[in-house]
């Protein structure tokens, strides 16, 4: 089979807002991603496309985003025969968005095709992480044809945590998605997911005069 870790060249979208897939400052840039539902026929043409969650996206960027990825084209892929089969998979995109005084700036910071997301779960915070900064782990994740990942390997940490690794393991294994399928049959795909902990300082302001200490 080909590779199915392939990208599409899309342009870029402006003049419309989302909600952050990571909070940020007030004024600052953030991301935000966008998934949709493909079928690519045996030439390796997109034969149907589905935006996901579009009620949560304005109506002129979603109808952009079908007309852009309207002539979306990856190298056929073949099953195990060797023979062109149709393809079925998720396309992410992800946004970089710049607010400004006119409403900002959009521009598409990456697009990969992988097995979309379905549910995402997040285990139980660890204790003894440090509070106030976002901590991350990056997963590569291999979904079997249940939607759940079968294997799972970290592929960068923020710093050497065993807790917050545990903790990204934990969370992902809860995750479902729609497998890729090939001629209708659902197949074993890979999916690359960044977990992102916000860890709150709960500690109390100290009030007390320094010169007493």
């Amino acid at each position: 089979m080909t590779n199915r870790r392939q990208f599409l060249a899309l342009a870029a979208v402006s003049g419309w807002a989302a909600v952050p897939a990571h909070a940020s400052p007030a004024g600052q840039p953030y991301t935000v991603e966008v998934w949709s539902d493909a079928t690519f026929g045996t030439d390796g043409t997109l034969q149907q496309l589905e935006v996901a969650d579009t009620e949560k996206l304005p109506a002129p960027f979603v109808e952009r985003v079908r007309k852009q990825l309207a002539s979306a084209r990856i190298p056929p892929v073949k099953d195990d025969s060797g023979a062109a089969a149709s393809f079925s998979t998720g396309i992410r995109l992800v946004y970089l968005v710049t607010p400004g005084p006119q409403g900002g700036t959009v521009k598409l910071d990456g697009m990969q095709i992988a097995p979309r997301p379905l549910k995402r779960y997040a285990a139980a915070q660890p204790e003894q992480l440090p509070a106030g900064t976002p901590l991350s782990v990056k997963l590569r994740c291999e979904v079997g044809i249940d939607g759940r990942c079968a294997a799972l390997k970290i592929v960068a940490a923020t710093g050497t945590s065993d807790a917050l690794r545990r903790w990204a393991v934990a969370s992902l294994r809860g995750w479902e998605f729609a497998p890729q399928r090939i001629n209708g049959q659902p197949v074993v795909g890979e999916a690359e997911v960044e977990l992102v902990l916000n860890v709150p300082d709960d500690r109390p302001v100290d009030f007390r005069d320094p010169r007493r200490l």
